[in-house]
């Protein structure tokens, strides 16, 4: 039987759960909606994060006003949906090397590409292991420049002792797509550091409306009520909000189940130094969305553990390569290195909360 890269959870209350929202009246937006919220905000320690219906990097772009013209840092190796809002902002993307042990953006490289075009980092962290937060952070506080943190597969994964969104980073974008921990069916959230950036980012997430002042005492749009900025309706509806929220009591036991089974790659692997896992760094502590490695015998290893029925994958194909960006991506005359080097070593496995002891029985 083939051992799954991925699978989606469910606890086995939500159908009922399910069937009472239908019947409330509260599809859009309702009870459930603010529970997941303050949920993820309880989970994380950070008061200042908002659900989403939609992409959090696309919505992160728009909460700081990038344009055309404005120059965003990033990684190649990333998933697609990362760096396709640069494409969709009409800005132009900056492609930075990532250190070949982490996957996740090299701070030496970074300083270099920094100019006074730039207005954003963003920081993918690589299957869930957060990258090298602090020193990126430095750096984009030295020359005045934001960092989004793209952590779509690192919600849970910690660094130094602090939750994935509680960093001090400015902002933090996560994914609670379908085979997310927790998925809220497609749901996304965002994580800010500042109230400034919070409140906007709620008006901005529903048509620029603040909902206290929208309707008089009769209930009707108030005039007084004017809407000062541009936003579209991204509020994360009821019943995916319950489906996210009903996970949250999971999430560590399974998160738990995911490390132990990390521990179980570790001793298969620690025989041979052939083999590098992503993860062991003693500042973080991966939430192993997948085992990420690193190897010179790669693609031996991939069919190896393909014929041991594991769907082990390469996950991302390097971004730079896609048409998309040719007419958006700024010209660098430095090779991309570690880019390189990490695209043709990196390796993921099948790590999840569904494996059994027998299954690491090869």
């Amino acid at each position: 039987m083939t051992k799954q890269l991925h699978k989606v959870f469910m606890p086995d209350d939500v159908n009922a759960k399910i069937a009472g929202v239908l019947n409330s009246g509260q599809l859009a937006y309702g009870e459930f909606t603010n529970k997941f919220e303050q949920g993820l905000k309880n989970y994380v320690g950070n008061e200042f994060i908002l659900t989403l219906s939609g992409n959090s990097v696309l919505f992160a772009l728009d909460v700081l006003d990038i344009k055309q013209g404005d120059e965003i840092i990033s990684s190649p190796m990333s998933c697609l949906m990362t760096n396709q809002p640069i494409a969709v902002k009409g800005a132009t993307v900056v492609w930075a090397d990532v250190d070949p042990s982490t996957g996740t953006l090299t701070p030496d490289d970074l300083k270099s590409k920094i100019t006074s075009k730039t207005k954003a980092i963003l920081h993918y962290h690589w299957g869930g292991n957060p990258g090298h937060i602090d020193e990126i952070n430095e750096i984009a506080n030295q020359h005045g420049v934001v960092v989004i943190e793209e952590a779509s597969t690192a919600f849970g994964a910690e660094y130094k002792n602090k939750k994935i969104g509680n960093t001090n980073t400015s902002i933090v974008c996560f994914s609670f797509t379908a085979v997310r921990l927790p998925n809220a069916v497609n749901g996304f959230g965002i994580a800010f550091n500042n109230e400034e950036l919070y409140k906007k980012a709620i008006l901005k997430r529903d048509f620029g409306i603040n909902r206290k002042e929208f309707r008089d005492s009769n209930g009707e749009i108030s005039s007084n009520c004017d809407i000062k900025i541009p936003g579209l309706g991204l509020v994360l509806d009821n019943i995916s909000s319950l489906v996210g929220y009903s996970q949250l009591s999971h999430i560590e036991g399974l998160y738990t189940k995911q490390r132990e089974n990390a521990t179980k790659w570790d001793a298969y692997f620690n025989k041979d130094n052939n083999f590098k896992s992503v993860g062991n760094r003693l500042e973080i502590n991966p939430n192993y969305w997948v085992y990420s490695l690193v190897s010179d015998r790669r693609d031996m290893l991939y069919q190896e553990l393909k014929n041991k029925g594991f769907n082990v994958s390469k996950l991302h194909h390097r971004n730079d390569s896609y048409g998309v960006f040719k007419d958006n991506q700024k010209d660098v005359s430095t090779r991309l290195t570690g880019v390189d080097e990490f695209e043709r070593t990196q390796l993921n496995l099948p790590c999840g909360w569904w494996l059994e002891d027998n299954d690491f029985k090869f």
